[in-house]
C-alpha cells in the first residue's frame, strides 16, 4: 500500500475539504481526488460521502481511519530506526529513571558509558519510582533506575545506598567562627520539607513529630524542587547525599549534625524483566559505577 494514499487520506479526514487538502500538499484537487479513489478501490469500499460541499468519513472510512494512523506510525518508526541504524546506533535501551537519581547520578552514567559503547541509542523516560515496575512489566522500558525495589514480577538489585542529611541554606559563617548548629532548634524554628523520597519520610515524621510536637511541615514531592527551597532559606529538610554534594562544597548548603534522631539511608535500585546479555552489561556498569 502505497504510504502517499494513505497521508493523502488523513489529511482528507481531518479537514473534510478535497480543496484544502490539495493546498496543503500542493498538487491538484483532481489528484487528491483520484489518489482517494484508487485507495478505496484497493480497500474495496468507499471511504467518504459527500455532504453539501464537504466530505464526511463513511463507517468504513473511520474504521481504517485508525488502521491508516497505525501503519503511518510504524513506518515513521520504522524509518528513524533505519536512518540511526546507518548512523552507527545498534542497539536501544529504554530506561526509564526517578527525578532524584536523573537529577544526580544518570548525567554521569550516560557520559562514561556512552564513551565505551557509542553504538548504543538511549530513551529516557522520567517518572515517580512508584510507577516504574509497572513499565518494566508491560514491557515500555527496558530498565528502571529507581529510588523503591519493583514487584515481584520484576527483579530488582540495590546498585547504591547513601546517607541522608538534615541540610538548610548556609549561614554565611565559616566552620570556625560560626554558632554551633543546633538540629532541635533549627527543627523547630523553620518549615521542614517532607515526602521527597518514596522511602524514609514516614519513619522520619513519626521521629520528629514524637520529639517537636509542634513540628511545621510542609509536603513537597520533588527532591530538586525541596533542594531550590532550601537554598533560597524558605525552609529545611532531610536529603540524599548524592544531590546536595555539590551544594555543599560550593558553600550554599550546609550539613547540620543530628544527635537525637537515627537517621535514615536511601538506596538506589536498578529494576529489570528480563536479563540478557546486554541488560547484564548495563547492570554491571552500573554496579561498579563509583558514586561520590
Amino acid at each position: 500500500m502505497d504510504t502517499r494514499l494513505l497521508k493523502t487520506f488523513l489529511l482528507a479526514a481531518e479537514y473534510e475539504n478535497f480543496r484544502e487538502v490539495a493546498e496543503k500538499l500542493f498538487i491538484t484537487q483532481p489528484a487528491v481526488t483520484f489518489q482517494i479513489r484508487q485507495l478505496e478501490k484497493e480497500l474495496g469500499d468507499k471511504l467518504f460521502s459527500k455532504d453539501g460541499r464537504n466530505i464526511v468519513l463513511t463507517e468504513f472510512g473511520r474504521l481504517f481511519y485508525q488502521e491508516a494512523k497505525e501503519i503511518i506510525s510504524q513506518y515513521t518508526k520504522s524509518i528513524q530506526r533505519m536512518n540511526q541504524f546507518k548512523q552507527g546506533y545498534h542497539r536501544l535501551l529504554r530506561i526509564a529513571i526517578s527525578p532524584l537519581l536523573a537529577d544526580t547520578i544518570l548525567p554521569t552514567i550516560l557520559y562514561r558509558y556512552r564513551n565505551d559503547h557509542p553504538e548504543v541509542e538511549f530513551t529516557i523516560r522520567v517518572m515517580e519510582s512508584s510507577l516504574i515496575s509497572e513499565q518494566i512489566e508491560n514491557g515500555a522500558v527496558d530498565i528502571g533506575l529507581s529510588c523503591l525495589p519493583g514487584s515481584s514480577l520484576v527483579n530488582s538489585v540495590a546498585f547504591h545506598e547513601e546517607e541522608v542529611s538534615l541540610v538548610m541554606k548556609h549561614d554565611g559563617y565559616d566552620s570556625e567562627s560560626g554558632p554551633v548548629l543546633d538540629a532541635l532548634e533549627i527543627l523547630e524554628t523553620n518549615i521542614v520539607f517532607t515526602d521527597n523520597h518514596p522511602v524514609y519520610w514516614n519513619m522520619l515524621k513519626n521521629q520528629l513529630q514524637t520529639r517537636i510536637p509542634h513540628l511545621q511541615t510542609m509536603v513537597v514531592n520533588q527532591s530538586h524542587i525541596t533542594k531550590r527551597f532550601v537554598l533560597e532559606g524558605i525552609g529545611v529538610s532531610f536529603l540524599p547525599k548524592s544531590i546536595i554534594n555539590r551544594e555543599i562544597l560550593e558553600g550554599r548548603l550546609l550539613e547540620v549534625p543530628v544527635g537525637f534522631m537515627e537517621l535514615p539511608t536511601a538506596s538506589m535500585y536498578l529494576v529489570c524483566k528480563n536479563q540478557n546479555n546486554y541488560d547484564d552489561e548495563f547492570a554491571r556498569f552500573i554496579n561498579n559505577f563509583h558514586y561520590s
